[in-house]
């Protein structure tokens, strides 16, 4: 009956009300409705019948069989890194990608495990690397594997590398043979030296590269000495564009390891 009610009310919407009037209702609840609440219009009265008609169609719905319940990953006893360290990695990502490597086996090895909201983007920004997939995964523990299955998107492409290989150095990045020793040298050598270099405009532009290298792969406990010493190169120097780049990237190496030191 509700079903051929429903059928003339649909007819009447396309003819429109003023080609044709609205259908009695039936007898029942819907009646009652359009007793106790009178409409002026036809319009009017046909919402009033679509509308008390829409709730008794779903009313007589039978429910559906109950969905299977998602079983959660298995625990993880490591503190989650905290809410700061999920903005650094966006400010590495965004401005200096060269320190993400460094960032992750930071994670890891300050016995934290990622964050939630990190673990989708680290693991489908990498899923073409097998090496820094694994390292995401190891950082992500069992909520990583949960995530891969409930979306297998986000598995690597390639074959998984020896775990031996996951707390491995750094990946070694060009740096100019007579910048290598900057590498261990005192942390005041270093500064004096890249200071030096930027004010006086021996290192440039065409420079850039490699310092960034350097910088990226030096001695953490150089970071502050020569980040305050680059900071203070000549503002008149040619050189000072990069100058403000390479002691951006040297306070932010130095602020993402403090911040994720062992917990």
């Amino acid at each position: 009956m509700i079903d051929h009610y429903w059928n003339e009310m649909v007819t009447v919407a396309l003819l429109g009300t003023d080609r044709r009037d609205p259908p009695a209702p039936p007898a029942g609840g819907l009646a009652d409705l359009a007793a106790d609440d009178p409409q002026p219009t036809p319009s009017q009265r046909l919402l009033q019948q679509v509308a008390g008609c829409t709730i008794v169609r779903r009313a007589g719905l039978v429910p559906g069989a109950p969905a299977a319940t998602v079983a959660p990953p298995a625990a993880d006893p490591r503190s989650v890194t905290p809410h700061s360290a999920t903005t650094t990695w966006r400010r590495v990502v965004a401005d200096w990608p060269v320190l993400e490597d460094e960032w992750v086996l930071a994670v890891i090895r300050s016995g934290r495990r990622l964050a939630p909201e990190l673990v989708p983007p680290l693991l489908a920004r990498h899923r073409t690397d097998a090496t820094r997939h694994a390292r995401v995964l190891a950082a992500a523990g069992p909520l990583g594997a949960w995530m891969i299955d409930w979306s297998p998107r986000l598995a690597c492409s390639s074959q998984q590398p020896p775990v031996a290989e996951l707390l491995a150095a750094l990946p070694e990045l060009p740096i100019l043979p007579e910048l290598q020793p900057l590498l261990a040298a005192p942390p005041a050598q270093v500064a004096r030296t890249l200071a030096a270099g930027l004010s006086s405009a021996q290192l440039g532009g065409s420079h850039r590269a490699v310092l960034v290298n350097l910088l990226a792969r030096m001695q953490a406990s150089s970071l502050p000495a020569v980040a305050r010493a680059i900071d203070r190169v000549d503002p008149s120097s040619p050189s000072i564009g990069l100058a403000f780049a390479l002691a951006h990237l040297a306070h932010l190496r130095h602020h993402m390891l403090t911040e994720l030191e062992l917990a």
